[in-house]
This record gives C-alpha cells, structure tokens and sequence, in this order.
C-alpha cells in the first residue's frame, strides 16, 4: 500500500457513515417495496438499480430476522432451562456424551445390561424436547430461524441477479459495490486488499456522481 493511499484509509466510524451515505444515495433512487420479494421476473433486465433495491430489502430484513433469531434462541433456552439434549456418562469414555434422540442413546446404551439406564435417559430427553417445544411454540424461535432461512435464500439470488446485471450508468455501478462491500464486509471490518481500495472507490464513485 502507497502512502497516498495509506492516508484516505478511513477509520470504522466514518467508513460506516459512508456506507449509510451510500444507503441514502440508492435509496432515493430506487425506492423500496413493503417488503422483501423473491419475485425477480417482476424487474425489468438491467433495471440495476431496482435489483439493488431487491438485495437491499433481503439483506436489511436478514439482519433483522438474524438479531430476532438470537433474542428469541436466549428467550427459549432461558425457559426450557437448555438445549433440547442429554448428557450421557458412558463407561470407558472420558467426556459425557452428548445425544439428541433415543436412537443414539440405544446406540451408547447398547445390550441387555442397560435397559434402565436406557429408559432413565430417554424419560429425561422427552421431557426436555417437551419443555423445548412448548417454549419455542411460546416465542416462535423455530418459525423466526424458518423465516431467517427463506430470506437469505432471497437474499443471494437477488445478488447474484444484481452482480450480474450490466451496469449502464455509474450509479448501477455504486448499487453493485456497494451490494458487494455490504455483503462481503458488512461490519466494514476488513483492512487487508482489495477491501480498503474498495471503499475508497465507492466514496469516489458516490462524490463524482453526487457531489456534498
């Protein structure tokens, strides 16, 4: 890296500001829809600026969902008091293992000589997916991390369909960075190349086509 360039790498805050500009900038360009659409024939071919508005949606509404997923995932397991699993103390192993289904506890359990220990474990895992399950249905954790799935599905074809749509003007071409950066690097995190020279040509690229 040059000294020039050295000079113009911006610290965290402002590469975020930069970023948010850039947010603003496209967005009164291509206004948004009330909410995010896996629909992609609905947008005109090399219409850049509306597949940006279709990624954007996704994405925003993919951090939210994500943020939602987390809350509700410390929600559940705070009233089901943990992970719907079991802990088995097997002779000749020297940590407990860890099963999820009556299938792997007779596969730990094996043989004749278990059979209590067998039924004790399984007893005790039923009753911790049942508190699981009544606790998830009570939040809807399960149908957050369903919903968080299907949007980011969204989300990566509405890149894919963006990155390669043509850029005709050198706002198609801040929309496709900026999905990129965004994507890539969204905590804008990354010092190492090409991720500084990246953001400094879309800081460029928004200062050209519109000038503070």
């Amino acid at each position: 890296m040059t000294d020039s360039e050295s000079d113009r790498i911006l610290p965290a805050v402002t590469r975020r500001k930069m970023l948010f500009a850039t947010t603003a900038y496209l967005s009164a360009l291509a206004p948004g829809a009330s909410h995010p659409s896996s629909d992609q024939e609905s947008i005109a071919p090399g219409n850049v600026l509306a597949l940006w508005r279709a990624w954007y949606d996704a994405h925003e509404e993919g951090k939210r969902l994500c943020h939602q997923q987390q809350r509700l995932e410390t929600e559940v397991l705070k009233s089901a008091g943990g992970f719907p699993v079991l802990q088995l103390e097997i002779p000749g192993e020297d940590k407990p293992v860890v099963v999820r289904t009556c299938q792997e506890i007779d596969s730990w359990l094996p043989g004749d000589a278990m059979p209590e220990a067998r039924k004790t474990a399984k007893s005790e895992l039923a009753a911790r997916i049942k508190k699981w399950n009544a606790a998830d249905e009570q939040f809807g954790y399960s149908r957050t991390r369903h919903a968080e799935t299907q949007i980011a599905g969204i989300e990566e074809a509405s890149a894919n369909s963006l990155w390669e749509a043509p850029a005709l003007t050198t706002s198609d071409i801040i929309a496709k960075l900026h999905s990129i950066i965004e994507t890539e690097d969204p905590g804008s995190h990354f010092k190492e190349r090409p991720w500084p020279q990246l953001r400094i040509i879309l800081a460029d690229l928004v200062r050209i086509e519109h000038p503070a």
